[in-house]
């Protein structure tokens, strides 16, 4: 984590604030970006003996969802490359472990009906992208799917001059001296093609921001987006994107009395793909 270009993901302590943040976090996208569906393809059906993949689970949130929803029989494995956040208590027939997305145990080869996996634009260098889109092909089974779900902030369209396009500069030059693609959310279609997927679908959301006109959608989006961002705050200081904590904090202040005036934020995208049986 001394490494100059380490990425932000790095830097997010994993307490139980974390946690409590994870868990607001994971019905509000569910709600908003994937139409309030675990699975967002209505074409998938999980048969009862369906073996599923939840890749950088954090704290588990929509392994648990899932097991809810889908019989015993199902097996639902949730990764991540630290395990301080896995749920102490769970259905017996979920697991979780310690593996990373860009290399997952060769016994899954062809092992999972389904996999998904969330919100790694902070997490995955352009480099881990590519070799994560081949993990995900390699464990997926012929005629298996696979669902992401993620943002691009080239979709964020704001005033010049405004906080927040002072927000989305600095998001960007976070982006772009850490090796992360800023877009992700836009380029995954073609990504996971050259990957070998096909019948490949993208759905664009817009983020819910204002908390004056937007009602409880608005109120908890700014919220929980302000608290993320908040925690980009130690890379953007230790790149020299900003000057101070206090700096940030104004800045984070105009922004949401921006997002009440009717400026939007980014837009998110999930995006299915299906591994050719043949």
């Amino acid at each position: 984590m001394s490494t100059e270009n380490s990425v932000p993901y790095e830097y997010i302590p994993r307490t139980q604030d974390e946690r409590r943040r994870l868990q607001a976090q994971y019905p509000f996208f569910k709600k908003h970006f994937c139409r309030d569906r675990v699975i967002f393809n209505e074409a998938v059906t999980l048969r009862d003996d369906a073996s599923v993949l939840d890749v950088g689970t954090g704290a588990g949130s929509w392994p648990l969802d899932l097991a809810q929803s889908v019989p015993a029989s199902v097996s639902i494995y949730g990764v991540d490359i630290s395990t301080t956040l896995f749920p102490e208590t769970h259905a017996p027939n979920v697991v979780f472990s310690d593996h990373s997305g860009t290399a997952l145990p060769q016994n899954w080869t062809d092992k999972f009906d389904f996999v998904n996996q969330n919100l790694l634009s902070a997490a995955f260098t352009r480099d881990d992208w590519i070799q994560n889109l081949k993990e995900l092909f390699r464990v997926t089974k012929p005629g298996g799917y696979i669902q992401l779900l993620e943002p691009s902030h080239e979709s964020w369209d704001c005033p010049p001059d405004s906080a927040s396009d002072k927000m989305k500069s600095i998001y960007t030059g976070l982006f772009k001296n850490t090796s992360l693609i800023h877009d992700i959310g836009e380029r995954l279609p073609q990504m996971l093609l050259d990957a070998g997927f096909v019948d490949v679908g993208q759905h664009k959301s817009p983020y819910p921001v204002n908390a004056l006109n937007g009602g409880i959608s608005g109120q908890q989006g700014a919220e929980i987006n302000i608290r993320w961002l908040r925690c980009l705050q130690p890379s953007m200081l230790r790149l020299g994107l900003i000057d101070s904590a206090e700096e940030y904090e104004s800045l984070l202040k105009e922004m949401q009395e921006e997002w009440n005036q009717g400026i939007p934020y980014e837009d998110y995208f999930v995006i299915h793909a299906k591994k050719p049986v043949a």
